[in-house]
């Protein structure tokens, strides 16, 4: 495996909200479903856009990011939360380490 090729492991997570112009928020909502990985969890009257992006590598996200980012209708893309598991790790974590681990994920 080469240095630039993350472990199969890796599962990155990101939050974004979207702020759109409201005659684009349809065809923004179509560009950012059209990027593997995505997903849209609501959409406000306001033009904006909440949404999880789901990657292998810090770079994976970046590049969807940047792919959603210069559609014409949004006029800014803020991102809100970034998790990365390394499931090997969490193999060898038990059940309450888990929950040590969230505990400190959330108050971080």
């Amino acid at each position: 495996m080469n240095q630039t090729t993350p472990p199969a492991s890796e599962y990155h997570l990101a939050s974004l909200v979207a702020y759109c112009i409201l005659s684009e928020v349809d065809t923004v909502k179509l560009a950012i479903e059209a990027v593997e990985g995505t997903e849209i969890h609501a959409t406000s009257a306001e033009g904006k856009i909440v949404f999880t992006i789901e990657g292998i590598s810090h770079k994976d996200i970046g590049k969807k990011m940047d792919i959603i980012r210069v559609h014409e209708g949004i006029l800014n893309l803020s991102p809100v939360y970034h998790q990365f598991l390394d499931e090997s790790q969490e193999e060898k974590n038990t059940e309450s380490d888990k929950t040590a681990d969230l505990y400190h994920q959330v108050k971080e």
